[in-house]
């Protein structure tokens, strides 16, 4: 909805610039004709703003506005009451830089030497001027700011996209740097003889170490997103301020054609009104902007024409609806109003009911200015703040992705490492055939335990639920531990297969830090649509039982994968776990921060 309000406030003000045009257009006794050639360049406009077309169309379409607002001048000459405000504002829209400011001078130019030619009263040319730079900066503001709503809206992911690409980068230089080069230097040693793997096993276990240190930072460290967003919108500070200076200068400009002296007067308040709508934290300024806005209000009033001030009356109005609530602001707004329609019928000279209309209308555009220019500003600060406050909680999500997966997949895989690598040292005086064959699936598992990191700082966990039951078989051999696995499944999708091996490996994970285990049973079944594994160990004593930590952990990860977990001790000093998952899991659909719309899987650690 933000993006659509923003426009509406565009439109609104379009429509209602389009109103006073008429107004002044009746007022001024036009005839059918010429109000209809007058509006001939109102659709190409509407055309431009519409949308953001490419550069051949929007240059098209500013001739097309360009040619249209110059017609009537060769069907009725200059005896209209004739402003090209359509051409400013598509140059400005059209255009950008130094272009759009350059041919907005060239029009003002032209608008002067235009009104010279004409044989116009100065005022009637400074009108023309301010109403063409007033009417040009209002629509592109508002055109702007709708943009920026628009854009940033659209594009709220994209910053916490990017910024999580980056982080995962610099992860992942970081870790094959260092847990990279750990591997490939067991996986040297383990080709040295009996020393090297000696050397293997403890650098195996100091790198666990490491790893278990890296993943406990990634947890507390944060690592925020480039730069804090943007500040107030400098197009809707500059576009208010020069449309006050504007109609100022029209204010002071109409108080000389009455009386020059009484500029001495008019000079000092516009100034102080013009000072007070540039501090916003003095407490009483929208009372002091009422006294001085109003001047019908003072004693001796007599001293400045009434009509001086209207073109001010509208920011007033905006400024009300911004500090003050519903119903005060309204009454506000209507008292302002009903202040208009009651002077314009009494005070000399008495106004005819279109051009009481126009000043109204004129109020109204120049309130929704300063209420939607401020609004739309704050909107844009608000939506540009989120974007980095998006992309630093994803930022943090993925530190703590990477820290599961360093801690669960990498300290599993090390953690087997050196189990097996002391098996291996064992054996080699007592079964010199088993140690052999113990040191060469030694070396596939650090093959795989870099793999494996691979994953981890690409984002794509891949386990496999046959392969986890194997290892998961000799590494509980390896500490002296009976395996009995039975597995009662059909071919399971590749996401339950993630979701099940992810548990398994972190339940005998558990098993071996957590028990002194000597049988451990694991039965994985597929009944009624649902996936259960069960891992039931001995060797446990209730001190040793773990206590879940909240948001951690296996029950985590099963609620992750759209599953649930039990778990809990047994009489004989025996621990079973449960977890029960769908066939096909939904939490392990996609990436878990957005990036790559591929399964994957976060892994915790109980």
């Amino acid at each position: 909805m933000q993006p659509r309000v923003a426009r509406a406030m565009m439109w609104i003000a379009l429509g209602l610039i389009v109103v006073v045009r008429l107004l002044s257009g009746i007022a001024h006794g036009w005839g059918a004709g010429a109000l209809l050639l007058a509006m001939v360049s109102y659709p190409p406009l509407v055309a431009l703003l519409w949308r953001s077309w490419p550069g051949r169309v929007r240059y098209g379409l500013v001739a097309l506005i360009v040619g249209l607002a110059a017609l009537p001048f060769a069907v009725v000459g200059t005896g209209w009451d004739w402003l090209p405000w359509t051409v400013a504002v598509a140059v400005l829209v059209a255009f950008r830089g130094r272009t759009a400011a350059a041919l907005f001078a060239v029009l003002l130019g032209a608008v002067l030497a235009g009104g010279l030619l004409a044989g116009d009263s100065a005022a009637d040319v400074l009108w023309r001027m301010t109403a063409t730079v007033n009417d040009g900066l209002i629509i592109l503001s508002l055109h702007t700011l709708a943009g920026m709503v628009r854009d940033l809206t659209t594009a709220r992911g994209e910053l916490a996209r990017l910024a999580t690409l980056r982080e995962r980068l610099r992860l992942d230089g970081e870790l094959r740097d260092v847990v990279g080069g750990d591997l490939r230097v067991i996986a040297e040693r383990l080709s040295g003889g009996l020393g090297g793997v000696r050397e293997a096993v403890d650098l195996a276990r100091r790198a666990l170490a490491r790893i278990r240190e890296a993943a406990a930072n990634y947890r507390t460290a944060g690592m925020a997103a480039h730069g804090a967003g943007l500040g107030s919108p400098r197009i809707a500070r500059f576009v208010l301020l020069g449309v006050l200076l504007m109609q100022a200068t029209a204010a002071a400009a109409y108080v000389a054609t009455v009386s020059v002296v009484q500029l001495f007067v008019a000079v000092p308040v516009l100034v102080s009104i013009v000072t007070l709508y540039l501090v916003p934290h003095f407490r009483y300024r929208l009372v002091a902007i009422a006294v001085l806005t109003f001047p019908l209000v003072w004693p001796g009033s007599f001293l400045v024409p009434a009509w001086g001030w209207d073109g001010m009356w509208g920011f007033f109005i905006g400024l009300s609806l911004l500090r003050l609530r519903p119903p005060a602001s309204w009454v506000v707004v209507v008292s302002v109003l009903g202040l208009h329609v009651v002077l314009g019928r009494t005070l000399p000279p008495v106004l005819p009911p279109a051009l009481i209309a126009m000043s109204l209308a004129s109020d109204l555009i120049l309130g929704g200015l300063v209420y939607s220019l401020t609004r739309l500003g704050e909107l844009v600060v608000v939506l540009d703040r989120a974007r980095y406050e998006l992309a630093d909680e994803a930022v943090a999500r993925e530190r703590v992705r990477m820290a599961r997966d360093l801690h669960d997949v990498l300290g599993f895989s090390l953690s087997a490492v050196a189990l097996r690598g002391e098996l291996a040292l064992r054996l080699l005086d007592r079964d010199p055939g088993r140690a052999a064959a113990e040191l060469a699936s030694l070396r596939e598992l650090v093959g795989r335990s870099a793999r494996e990191l691979a994953m981890i700082t690409d984002g794509r966990i891949r386990l496999q639920l046959a392969q986890e039951i194997d290892t998961a078989r000799e590494v509980l051999a390896a500490a002296g531990a009976a395996a009995e696995i039975t597995v009662s499944t059909g071919p399971l999708a590749r996401q339950a297969d993630t979701a099940l091996a992810a548990v398994l490996r972190e339940s005998v994970t558990n098993v071996l830090r957590h028990s002194r285990v000597r049988t451990c049973v694991i039965d994985i079944v597929e009944e009624g649509g649902l996936v259960r594994l069960t891992v039931t160990n001995d060797g446990v004593a209730v001190a040793d039982v773990p206590q879940p930590q909240e948001g951690l952990g296996l029950a985590s990860m099963a609620v992750r994968a759209g599953g649930r977990l039990r778990a809990g001790t047994l009489p004989g000093g025996r621990f079973e776990l449960v977890a029960e998952f769908g066939s096909d899991p939904a939490g392990f659909g996609g990436d878990a921060d957005g990036v790559d719309a591929v399964a994957g899987t976060e892994l915790g650690h109980r």
